[in-house]
């Protein structure tokens, strides 16, 4: 029997595949939860890992970022299953809106609101349920930091929680300043975390799979050629000295987060693939962290 649970967000595709087959065949000893908005493409995700690794120790349940009361839900139901005690999170999930405004089922920005204050509301109401040890890995990018190339041409704009949250024209910032903007907020918030947590034996860790063009975040592209063109073209990434991985190289990267020995002490850290690097200035600054954490609380109705 399994002796923990590790809960993965947007597990049935791309990194979060990746990173779940990787911990199956790895550590007979994880239970993996797969949080997936569709549950028919997340059995069919399920049944592609066991047939794979022959780890039965897999389930899967309906997890929609967009929706605080599917959020609320999800957490009720993990709290009444079986499963072993939950000693991992891997907020992996997120998307991106290149042209226009879209909203969650609560009327927030859909970027900010589906990769910031989801993962942050979902942690938040786990942390009842978390066993020490336990570890937190939040994916960011390498575009919340406009030093990076990656950063450098769609700069992060941070206009405090409830401005991003409830923006008053899509032309304050693009699509992809919005998506680098909800990146600095998962630095930021896992920074913050892991200062609360410090003493209680559960790290927190952020991490940027680099460029993965292979992945489903490029869907939002309209044009079919440049969609296609960028999710096939490496090259294109590397002409403009971006650094690229693929699904398998950096979904095993982020399983090494919750799974290596060595890393069990290692909290409030940002990775790269394997390489623990600074993340940008403004991501360490404590007033911004402290703001953030404020207004998500009060946003996600955590706090009146």
């Amino acid at each position: 029997m399994n002796k923990k649970t590790v809960i993965i967000t947007g597990a049935n595709s791309g990194l979060g595949f990746e990173c779940a087959k990787h911990i199956a065949k790895q550590d007979g000893d994880w239970h993996i939860l797969m949080a997936c908005r569709d549950m028919n493409k997340g059995n069919r995700a399920k049944k592609e890992i066991i047939d794979a690794t022959g780890n039965k120790n897999i389930s899967v349940c309906v997890l929609d970022l967009a929706s605080f009361e599917s959020i609320h839900e999800f957490v009720e139901k993990f709290a009444k299953s079986n499963l072993p005690p939950l000693h991992g999170l891997i907020n992996n999930a997120g998307m991106q809106i290149m042209n226009g405004l879209e909203y969650t089922k609560d009327n927030y920005e859909i970027t900010f609101g589906t990769n910031h204050l989801g993962p942050f509301l979902l942690t938040n109401l786990l942390l009842k349920q978390f066993e020490s040890p336990g570890r937190i890995i939040v994916v960011s990018s390498g575009t919340h930091d406009p030093e990076t190339l990656e950063g450098k041409y769609n700069k992060p704009i941070f206009l405090g929680a409830k401005k991003l949250a409830n923006p008053q024209s899509e032309k304050e910032m693009s699509g992809m300043q919005r998506y680098s903007t909800s990146k600095l907020c998962n630095l930021m918030f896992s920074y913050k975390l892991a200062e609360l947590l410090a003493e209680k034996d559960i790290t927190v860790n952020a991490y940027d799979p680099a460029a993965v063009p292979a992945t489903n975040l490029l869907n939002s592209v309209k044009n079919p050629f440049l969609r296609w063109s960028l999710k096939t073209s490496t090259k294109l990434f590397k002409v403009f000295g971006v650094k690229i991985s693929t699904p398998e190289i950096s979904g095993s990267a982020m399983a090494r987060l919750l799974l290596e020995e060595k890393l069990e002490h290692t909290t409030g850290s940002y990775f790269q693939i394997s390489e623990e690097k600074k993340s940008s200035k403004q991501s360490y600054d404590k007033q911004l962290q402290n703001e953030l954490w404020q207004d998500s609380l009060k946003l996600t109705r955590l706090k009146d």
